[in-house]
């Protein structure tokens, strides 16, 4: 139990490749993503044991054409977090094959993380739907957390609408399925923002995040703002070409 809610309280951040944004001129003349920087405080109970944290995360994605309709997206982050259950550092990768159509996009990704001297594998699929200024976001994928046998299946949907092209607010709803050495439905819902200045790459986003699970009596609330810089173009741009299809991170959290 304490590996499955220590993760848990992790799995909401981590990390690992920002420096791909650095390599992506390689592949491509004109890559789009960002890097972020971000601050974040969580608030968990666990049947009667209360505890709070706090993180630091560092993160980047870049995503470049490999053929008129194919576009790879590389994904990472890396988190230092200092709570009430101790202190840790997590670490995760993701990346996503996805094929865009006049205003639809979908693919397969992988994903790798570790928090907490845990390993997260995971598989699965992300799609998105642009409507106008509408983008209807969805993944599905499942994993396996090696040294405590779990599996997990995760399902998620989000709505982005952008205000302006440099203005995006958002909110989603998720469920995570652990089954192993203890079963556990996790149900998540988040709201959020981002605000990219004009005439700048940069921008500055924030997002709650409230986490429930009756089968493990937890509830965990995580409040998380911070400040990006982006290539590439504006918030839409960076949108609908794949930059942020998500993966892993919208299921599992090990990318947030």
């Amino acid at each position: 139990m304490k590996g499955i809610t220590h993760m848990k309280l992790h799995l909401f951040v981590t990390a690992a490749i920002a420096a791909t944004a650095l390599a992506a001129p390689a592949f491509a003349a004109e890559p789009v993503g960002s890097i972020g920087l971000s601050a974040s405080h969580t608030e968990l109970e666990v049947g009667p044991i209360d505890a709070e944290g706090d993180g630091f995360t560092l993160d980047g994605s870049v995503a470049f054409q490999a053929s008129p309709n194919w576009t790879v997206t590389l994904t990472g982050a890396a988190v230092s977090s200092d709570d009430s259950l101790g202190d840790d550092t997590a670490f995760a990768g993701n990346a996503a094959l996805t094929y865009a159509g006049s205003d639809w996009r979908a693919g397969p990704f992988v994903a790798v993380g570790e928090a907490s001297d845990e390993t997260l594998w995971a598989v699965g699929g992300v799609a998105q739907k642009y409507i106008g200024d509408v983008t209807l976001s969805g993944a599905v994928g499942f994993g396996q957390v090696d040294g405590i046998d779990a599996d997990l299946f995760g399902a998620r949907g989000e709505v982005r609408y952008f205000v302006s092209d440099n203005f995006r607010i958002n909110g989603g709803f998720g469920l995570t399925q652990i089954s192993g050495t203890g079963d556990a439905d996790l149900w998540t819902t988040s709201v959020g923002g981002e605000y990219q200045f004009a005439g700048t790459p940069w921008s500055v986003f924030g997002g709650f995040d409230h986490t429930d699970s009756d089968d493990l009596d937890l509830t965990a609330d995580t409040v998380k703002l911070g400040v990006r810089l982006g290539f590439g173009g504006d918030l839409k741009t960076r949108d609908r070409s794949g930059a942020d299809v998500g993966g892993a991170a919208s299921l599992f959290g090990i990318l947030q």
